[in-house]
Order: C-alpha cells, then structure tokens, then sequence
C-alpha cells in the first residue's frame, strides 16, 4: 500500500513538475515570476516538513497521510479554478499545497523502514521508492495527453492531479496506523533500545551515522534539483527545442526511479555508507558529462546519471538516518532528517536560475561538485569510525 501511495504520489508531482513552469509563464503578471510556482513546491514541503513529522507524533501516520493527500486534492481544485479565472496568487496557493503533500509522503519510506529490522530498511525504503518507475514514464506523457481534456488549457492535467489525490486518499485510508514495530535484533545488552530514555537532539545528531545520512540526503537532493530546474532551460538556451529538453527531464526521472530496483539490495550488501559513497561518485560523473559539452545526447546522460546518484544518496541516506535513532525517537529525528533533505531540494530549486545566469551551465556544474565532496568526506569518517569500534 505504501508503494501504491508513493506511485500516485509520483504520478501527481510529475505532472506539476512538467507543466507548473509553462502554466506559471501564463498566468504570471511578468515573467520573473514565472518559475515561483515551480519553486513553492519546494519551499512549501520545506516548510511543511517538521510540522508534518509533529502532526503524526501526535496522531499517528495514517492521520498524517490522508491530511497530506487531502491537501494534493485541495491543491489539484485550487490550481483548476485558477486556470478558468486566470488568477497567479490562487495557483500559487494550490502548487504551495502540492507541496504539502511532497512533505507528507516523505514520511512513506520512514513508514517502510521502521517495519523492518536495521540490515533490511535500504530494502524497504527502495522497495517503496520503485513505485516511481512507473510514474516516472507515463506521468509526464500523461500531464501532456490530458491538457485539452477541459475547455481551459491544462485544467485537464490538474484536475487528474485531484482524481489521483483521491485515489491515494482511498489506498491510504486501508493502511494500519502506524504498523507493527521491528522485531529487535537477537543480540545481548544490558537493556532493549525501546526502555531506554529518549536521547536529546544534540546527542543524536552528533552521531557520525547521523551526519553522514542527514547531509548525504541534502547533497543528493541539493544537485538533483539545482540540474532538473536549470537542465531545460540550459538546454533551450544551447539551441535544443522544449521537447528535447522535456525528454532529458524524463530520462532523469527514468534514472531516479528505476535505480530503486538495485538500490535497496545494494545497501544491503555492501552497506548504506559505501553506495552513498557510490551515489555521489556517479553524481559527480554527471557532472562531468554536463561540463564535456552542450549536446543533447550529453543533457540525456548527465541528467540520467545525476537520477541515478539522487536515487543510490537518497535511499543510502535515509536508511543512515533511520539507523541512528531509537523507536521513541523516531519522530523527531525523521522530521529533523527531512528539514535537512528538503531544504536540499529548496535551496537547489531556488538557486537553480540565478545561479545558471550568473555563472553559466558549465560552472554551475563544476560548483556542484564542492557539496559532493564534502558528502564523501563525511561518509567516509563514519565508516572510519564504524570500522574502529568494531575493531574495539
């Protein structure tokens, strides 16, 4: 159920993630204001984020859940009624809700994870995260197909935003509130995790098993969304059509979601810090490719790669994170974790044009590489430390 909630999920972002710039660039009263739509998804899921984590501490996650598909439906009305009155602030206002609901099916994967005992949640996690494959390929092609369906332009693509929220909304609704606990691991101890006291933040966030996970996350997210948001506009701007630059975001979605079939496994074998450290090499090749030259078949491959780096961060990172607290601790830290991952996604989003103006498709790329150096050396002093204390 959760894999079926993230495929709605995903099938709904894609469509606002296709058509929210072009939809902004009508409705906006100028054209600087054209991508704040596309950036409020973001900002709204960063800002939505830590509440989201404090509203199901005290409710439960299926609570959390439905709120956060009822807010997708609201958001899918709000955007359809914006279209027929031509209205910008009301589209802001229901793409801000899209948003919210990005900040709520985070938790999906944490929901996942805490099921499962430590060595499988990078299996879980991926295992929720496939449901994006699908949505992956069709969602844009859907956004596109169904744009005319209503007599006002696009209104068709968001209101199957809002018949997509409601399905989510009835797949949710079967969901047990919170679900079993992890069976704990057989190993001996003076007391079991679930009697001890709860740690405070500072003592949890200082853990290297933490660190490496909460700023592997950002760094994925942080390079995944500065490329996707500047990728098709530096394409344009090379001379290719806005069709090529819509394939080169499809295949980057194709890179982000189908990498979830290997992913888990992956973390399971050789453990979640080195396919972090995998991830954020194969981003850096990205990278590399973006800065060899302005050719489509380049956009293509870089995109793919950096989906598939996002994808191997992203998993390897929450799965970190998702080791390093204990049951009664879950809710605080899953909320601190996700203020750090979709801030990430914020700031890329955000920063994403200015940035391509002021430095140019080249540079921007080699700048990108600083945060994924700095991800590979926090990893590795966890491993360094990990390895030490198996050692002692």
């Amino acid at each position: 159920m959760l894999t079926t909630s993230q495929m709605l999920y995903y099938f709904g972002i894609s469509i606002d993630l296709t058509l929210t710039g072009l939809v902004g660039l009508k409705l906006a009263p100028v054209p600087a204001l054209a991508t704040l739509p596309f950036a409020l998804i973001s900002v709204g899921s960063w800002c939505a984020t830590y509440p989201a984590s404090a509203f199901m501490r005290r409710y439960g996650r299926k609570a959390g859940f439905l709120v956060g598909s009822g807010a997708a439906m609201l958001g899918g009305l709000a955007s359809v009624t914006a279209l027929y009155t031509q209205q910008f602030v009301l589209f802001c206002c229901g793409i801000a809700c899209i948003g919210v609901y990005q900040a709520f099916a985070g938790y999906y994967r944490y929901a996942a994870a805490d099921i499962h005992p430590p060595e499988q949640r990078g299996k879980a996690i991926s295992t929720v995260l496939s449901g994006g494959v699908i949505a992956a390929v069709i969602g844009p092609f859907l956004a596109t197909t169904v744009k005319d369906v209503l007599p006002v332009e696009f209104a068709g693509s968001y209101a199957l935003v809002t018949v997509l929220a409601l399905i989510s909304l009835g797949v949710l609704s079967l969901l047990t509130a919170d679900g079993p606990a992890a069976p704990a691991p057989a190993t001996a101890g003076p007391e079991p995790e679930e009697s001890r006291a709860a740690r405070t933040l500072k003592e949890i966030a200082r853990q290297p098993v933490f660190l490496a996970g909460a700023v592997g996350s950002c760094v994925g997210y942080f390079v995944m969304s500065s490329l996707m948001t500047a990728a098709p506009l530096a394409a344009v701007r090379a001379g290719h059509t806005v069709h090529d630059g819509a394939q080169v975001i499809q295949w980057h979605m194709v890179g982000m979601y189908a990498t979830a079939f290997v992913s888990g496994r992956l973390t399971k074998k050789i453990g979640a810090g080195w396919t972090l450290l995998i991830g954020g090499a194969i981003s850096a090749l990205g990278t590399a490719v973006a800065m060899a030259g302005p050719s489509h078949m380049n956009f293509m491959i870089a995109l793919g790669l950096i989906g598939v780096g996002w994808n191997l961060m992203y998993v390897s990172g929450s799965a970190l994170v998702a080791n390093s607290y204990r049951p009664q601790e879950r809710s605080v830290i899953q909320g601190v974790g996700e203020i750090f991952t979709l801030g990430g996604s914020a700031v890329g989003s955000l920063s994403a044009g200015p940035v391509l103006d002021a430095l140019g498709w080249t540079p921007m790329n080699a700048a990108l590489l600083a945060p994924i150096a700095l991800s590979a050396l926090i990893t590795l002093g966890y491993l360094l430390r990990s390895r030490t204390t198996r050692r002692g």
